[in-house]
């Protein structure tokens, strides 16, 4: 009888168990590290002449780009740095800010930097969708851009619901390409919002709702949808926007000539708010406009655990010549 009731008991317990290991394991930082013994990286590389004005040299480009996953990966062989964050198999969005692209004219010889990087890897351009390029490269090949359209159902994300981005189904991963910029509504449009506010019909309602975007933009990005796929973060950080936006006004535009790398959305946020607020004391500004910007949303994100907020848990590193402007740390 004992027997009997042993085995009914495991019979119970062992696919539930198997459930459990077979879930996708996501590190959560406020829940899994209270004691905040581990910390998030946070790589700049940066270059005197890899970009002057709108025009950027393409190979030092691919050299700052092998040279941050090669420091991001910890490996040596950039093929190998790209292979260890994507895969043969991989169908692979790259999502760029649309405003950006158009106001500050970098995002297309970026893209083309990073797609002959991921074919120097082995990858083929068929592998790859491209979202917010108006136009691509010459070097893109066969890459396609996102298709419009949204998924027929909504998709409830906790604060409200909206539908999603219909290609967001048809890729397993994500290169997320923010870039760093003030927003007169959400205070920082960075690496969060870059995948988040875009992919939603309709934005514009949530970010109303509550001022800056909160808890909305933490909540999109905390979709599996979109942070279940997002392999990669890397910042184009050769201009960064630091007042007046989300209009860009090239008086506010620094040329900052640097990529920024990172697995932490939120630490990586935290770095670029502080990068436009060095910028807004030192730079000029529009008549009466505040010395200082905040993104409430950040800190929703850093509760939920989706990453750091604290500087005090991020570790921040600049690799590149120190006669830019600046390198204040944040």
């Amino acid at each position: 009888m004992r027997v009997r009731y042993f085995i009914t008991f495991l019979s119970i317990m062992l696919p539930a168990s198997l459930c459990m290991a077979q879930q996708t394991y996501r590190y959560r930082h406020a829940v899994d590290d209270p004691l905040g013994r581990q910390k998030s990286q946070v790589l700049e590389i940066r270059d005197n002449y890899v970009v002057r004005g709108t025009l950027v040299d393409e190979d030092l480009m691919i050299n700052l780009l092998q040279s941050g996953i090669k420091r991001l990966s910890g490996l040596s062989d950039p093929n190998q740095a790209w292979r260890r964050y994507l895969h043969e198999g991989d169908t692979i969005a790259i999502v760029f800010n649309r405003r950006a692209t158009r106001g500050l004219s970098t995002n297309t010889a970026f893209a083309d930097a990073l797609l002959q990087c991921l074919y120097r890897a082995g990858f083929k351009p068929e592998q790859f969708l491209i979202y917010g390029l108006d136009e691509l490269g010459p070097n893109a090949g066969e890459v396609q851009r996102c298709a419009y359209g949204w998924q027929t159902e909504k998709t409830d994300f906790g604060s409200n619901a909206d539908y999603l981005a219909q290609w967001l189904e048809d890729v397993t991963a994500i290169i997320n390409v923010p870039t760093f910029m003030e927003d007169n509504i959400l205070g920082l449009r960075g690496t969060l919002a870059n995948v988040t506010l875009p992919l939603v019909k309709s934005p514009s309602q949530m970010a109303h709702v509550r001022a800056g975007g909160d808890p909305f933009v933490a909540d999109i990005y905390d979709l599996p949808q979109i942070q279940g796929k997002i392999r990669l973060t890397i910042a184009n950080a050769l201009h960064v926007l630091y007042a007046g936006g989300p209009v860009i006004d090239r008086r506010y535009v620094f040329e900052r000539r640097s990529a920024l790398f990172c697995d932490d959305p939120v630490a990586l946020d935290r770095v670029g708010l502080g990068i436009i607020n060095i910028y807004r004391q030192s730079e000029q500004m529009p008549p009466h406009a505040e010395a200082k910007i905040s993104a409430g949303y950040l800190l929703t994100a850093e509760a939920m655990g989706l990453g750091y907020y604290d500087l005090n848990r991020i570790d921040y590193h600049i690799f590149g010549p120190d006669k830019l402007g600046d390198t204040s740390q944040p």
